[in-house]
Parts: C-alpha cells; structure tokens; sequence
C-alpha cells in the first residue's frame, strides 16, 4: 500500500531506487526521502494526499503514517511516544497504544544511536511487512517491495507453503505469516526494533470478560452510541470532507447515521454492478441517505482484467482477485472526491453481534473442529489435493493459534480468532486497497468504542438484539428501512422470523452447505474458469506449488464450487504464476498473460 518502507543496511541507491519507483503505481504517486544515511533509509511513497507526517524530536526523526484521532495535540502525543522509545519503558509504551484512537505506523530514527523503531495500532490497520536477506532487513507497507528486493538481492522468495494451505482452507493466512516464505506481518499492537529479531507485543484484545454485563441492553446501546459518535467526530476531522461508502446492510448504516450527528460536509456513494445484481441493496442504500438527508450517489464499478492486474500488482496475491471491483470503486471516488475521508462500515460484523459459537464448545479439539469447518472457503480435503500440505499440520496450525490466545475461556479464543485472524490478517487488507486511491477508516475500529462493544455479553448481542437498540440510538429513522439480507427492517417480525430460521441453519452446517449448494447452482460464475486454466498454462513451473490437474478439475466442476472458492484459487495462481514469469524469461515469448480474458 502507499507508505512507509525501511530499510536497513540498504543496497546500492541505484537498485533501491528502482525497487522503489516499482511501488510509484500512477502518476500522481511520489518517492520521498526521509533518512538517507549510509546504515538506515527511511522513504515514503504514494499520491499528495495520503497522509505521511515528519516530526523532529528529542534528537529523533519519527515519521507518522496515518492518523491518530482525536489528539489535541498530535506533535506531544509523537514526543511522548519517541521518550518511552528512548528510555526503553515498554510499560509506558503499552499505555501509550491503549490511548490511542487510530489508523497509524510511527516510525522513529535515533541517528546518535543509529536505532530505529517502529510501532503500529492496536488493530494493526495498516498491514505491513518485514524480511531480511544478509545483512539487508526491510520493513514495509508495500509487499512488493519486500519481494522485489529479496529477488535483487538474492533468489527470490519462495511460497510458505503452509501458509498457502492456510490461505486455501480459510482465504487467509494465520498469525504473521504472508504467502511467501521469509515475510512476515508486523502483529498489531506491537513494537519492532531494527538489529532485532523481537517483536514485543504491547497491546493484546482479551474477549472472556465482558464488564458491562451488569448493565441493561438499553444502557450499553446508549454507552456505544455516544462513543461511536465521537469516534465519527474524530474522523470527520482529519479530511476536507467525508463520503461514506454505503451498502443495503446495517455496519455502513450505523456509520451514516453516526456522522449525520457530526457537523462536517458528508457525502454518501454506493457501487453498483453493470448488469444491475445488487440493484436491491443500491435501492436500499438510496432510501437510508433519503431518510437522513445525506447527497447521495451511486458508481458502476466492474471487475475487469485491467483491475484485477492492478491488485495482483499492488497486493501481491494477499487480496482476493475477486475484490478487484472494490479498487475501481475507490479509484472514481477518489476521483471526484480528492482529499476527502472515504469511511466503511468495516469492524461492524465484529464488534456489536454475538461472535461465539453456535454449538457446544468444551474442548480445545471441539473448538479446532468448529473453526476449520464454519470457517473454511475449501474443505481441508481439496486443499491438500491442491498443494503439498498435510492436513494434520493445517490442524495443528489452527490449534497452535488458539493456544496462544490469552483467553481463559474456549468462547473467548473462538472470538479472537475471529478478530484476530479474519479480522486483521483478512477484511483489513480488503479496506486497505482502497488506500492506493484515497485515505480509509471506520469507527468501528476506534479502540475506546471497539473496547465498550466487547465488553457487552453476547447474551445481548444474540438475535441482532443489541445491534437493534444501538442503531435506534443514532437514527430510528434508518432502523425502519429494510435490512437488505433479509428484506425487512431489523425492528419487524418479519425480520424476527427469517432471523431465526437463519439461526436455525448456522446452528446445521450440513443442511446449510445443501441449501448453499442450490442456490448457487445455477447462479452464474464470476470465479473465471477461462481464466484460471490459462492461469495453469501460463507457468511451467506451477506444479512445483500446485497440482495442476487439481486446478483444472475445480475450474471446471459446474455447480460444485462458488465464485469464491474460484476467484481464491485463481489469485494464489495468478501471484505465483507471475513470480514464476520473473525466474524463467526464455518462454515469455509463447506464454499467454496470466490474466487474459
């Protein structure tokens, strides 16, 4: 993503340069320099917009990426960060990150010293990576920096295998690990300090206490309302103006409703498909910015070839080529909209509904057992028909995470997996596409409200129960509009009904894969079957990841796989298919694009 990149004990500047300018991915994006001495760089890339602040302090450079909201004072929130860092008080550091209400990276260079930290938010919102080759460590928001100098220093990167069944079996990888074989993600909430291999945690969710349980539904809507308010009023501050990315459900209508309490220009935008299959849900979004009075528009976005190379260039396979009509949506309004705050209702599915399991969790296997089968985009067998891992390790991968979760309760590990894993290391690499275009956020993610909602039992988030009365606290006029999966407003006993039978169903995962199954049988596939057999075509070396007849059978079984469980496979190929043109150029002569239509 635009941003930060590090290096330690960098290259030649010429090759560097290169790797860098590689990144600058239009014309509106921009290298700058920050530190350039002869151990440490420190440089930024991306579009004049997008938010990168330098501070000098206490003899440091710190380099903020991102926002920290709702600081009166942003520079002396810096200076106390850069002294904890200085005086080595991890204790004042971990308060420091509890404080804070933001999407950020702080970077910080001590040149007396020649040390150089870094730390991020407590969500990890912005998705960063770090390798090292020799003597050479890089840490950086744009992956492909960190491929594209580990190819011009070494070899190239090889696929984490595991990790690749990871990113089958779930559509993610766990813990830090990325698709490639010596990156790793910055863990959220932690401090990484350069000659080090230790990451230290300094902030850590625990979800088995729930202190406002005590309280009345009624008074924890009230309690979330005022602070998700606030968080709203953070955000609005930051940019010239707000335009909410609004969809049919209840997170991004929370959002709306949330700003209209704030006084700042808000505008609201809804992407539509060209052959108008979510015209309900661009309906819906329509009739809530109606009801609160908020300009609205709606975008014909498209999941095109140009689009979909775009994503695999920037996201280096960590994001689903599916969700390529995400990044033409963000491209128009940034368009339009330069400058402006581009707000999601990301984090609402986490936060406020209940997240614990549906059935009966008594054992750490019970538990291991519930998370690869309700979480799973392919079924443990077909990953391991796809790719050289072991079923037993994928297992034990899942069972070595809960592990080390600080929960006491079985319940509570279920829901940080859910944070943790799907959360972080998936929907917040989804939102931080739209980054390339302009800057995103949501309030759902703002620590003190995130901190309030989980600490209400789930027997008050259970049957949408607490969600209803907190988004009657911010607008009961959107309450009333319909809930777009459901086709009935939240407050009816229409809705009550389909609810429970939806309950009722995820209670069933068997009868609700058949259920599933029809659906989508004749539905139509948006999962590229052409393209993902040129995609087998297009690397001779492929079969060194993935079998190749497996590739082709799913390609092809009519009916029996989603559009999901297609588009996951094909952006795993596609990344390592083009990682494979870059090793062997003798063939590129006769070899079909990857992406070809």
């Amino acid at each position: 993503m635009p941003g930060t990149t590090v290096v330690e004990n960098p290259p030649d500047r010429g090759r560097l340069a290169d790797v860098l300018e590689s990144v600058q991915f239009t014309d509106d994006y921009e290298r700058h320099d920050v530190v350039d001495d002869e151990e440490t760089v420190i440089a930024h890339t991306g579009y004049a917009q997008y938010p990168v602040d330098v501070f000098e302090t206490d003899g440091c450079t710190a380099v903020l990426e991102g926002y920290l909201y709702g600081a009166d004072d942003v520079e002396a929130t810096i200076e106390d960060a850069v002294t904890g860092l200085l005086e080595d008080r991890t204790d004042r550091l971990s308060e420091w990150i509890a404080s804070r209400d933001g999407d950020f990276l702080l970077t910080v260079y001590d040149p007396t010293e020649g040390r150089t930290w870094v730390l991020n938010d407590a969500f990890g919102r912005l998705p960063t990576y770090r390798a090292t080759v020799g003597d050479t460590t890089v840490l950086t928001r744009e992956l492909k920096v960190a491929r594209t100098l580990v190819r011009e220093l070494d070899d190239g990167l090889d696929p984490d295998t595991l990790a690749l069944g990871q990113m089958l079996l779930f559509g993610y990888p766990l813990g830090t690990r990325t698709l490639y074989d010596g990156v790793e993600q910055l863990p959220p909430g932690s401090l990484l300090e350069f000659g080090s291999d230790e990451v230290r945690s300094l902030h850590e969710f625990r979800f088995d206490r729930h202190a406002n349980a005590h309280r009345s539904v009624e008074a924890n809507a009230q309690r979330l309302r005022d602070s998700f308010v606030e968080a709203c009023e953070n955000r609005a501050g930051v940019g010239d103006r707000t335009v909410v990315s609004l969809s049919g459900g209840l997170d991004s209508r929370a959002v709306i409703a949330g700003y209209r309490h704030v006084d700042e220009p808000l505008l609201a935008a809804t992407s539509a498909r060209t052959d108008g299959g979510n015209s309900a849900e661009v309906d819906v979004a329509r009739q809530v910015a109606h009801s609160l009075e908020v300009p609205w528009t709606s975008y014909i976005a498209e999941r095109t070839d140009r689009q979909r190379e775009r994503l695999l260039d920037m996201t280096q396979g960590m994001n689903n080529l599916g969700m390529a009509i995400g990044l033409d949506f963000a491209e128009q309004v940034g368009t339009d909209h330069a400058g402006a705050v581009f707000v999601t209702g990301d984090g609402g599915d986490k936060a406020i509904p209940d997240l614990t399991p549906s059935s009966s969790v008594e054992t750490v296997d019970d538990l291991v057992e519930t998370i690869v089968a309700g979480q799973q985009v392919y079924p443990l067998e077909d990953v391991t028909d796809l790719v050289d891992v072991e079923a037993d390790a994928l297992v034990q991968s899942v069972r070595e995470r809960v592990q080390s979760y600080p929960e006491t309760s079985l319940d509570g590990s279920y829901v940080h997996f859910l944070v943790r894993e799907r959360g972080i290391n998936w929907l917040n690499h989804g939102e931080d596409r739209t980054r390339y275009h302009l800057w995103s956020t949501t309030p759902f993610y703002s620590l003190p409200f995130f901190t309030e909602a989980m600490a209400c039992p789930p027997e008050q988030k259970r049957g949408t129960h607490l969600y209803r009365e907190f988004l009657a606290a911010l607008s009961p006029t959107a309450l009333g509009i319909d809930y777009v999966d459901f086709g009935a407003p939240v407050d009816s006993l229409e809705y009550r009904m389909k609810r429970y039978c939806y309950d009722w169903l995820t209670d069933h995962p068997a009868l609700a894969e058949h259920v599933s199954q029809f659906l989508n049988r004749n539905g139509g596939s948006d999962g590229r079957p052409d393209a993902l057999v040129d995609a087998t075509h297009g690397a001779t070396g492929l079969d060194r990841y993935f079998s190749r007849e497996e590739v082709q059978r799913i390609a092809w079984a009519d009916g029996a796989y989603t559009s999901e469980q297609r588009n996951l496979l094909f952006t795993l190929v596609a990344a390592l298919s083009n990682d494979l043109e870059s090793e062997s150029e003798s063939e590129s002569a006769t070899r079909r694009p990857i992406l070809d239509a």
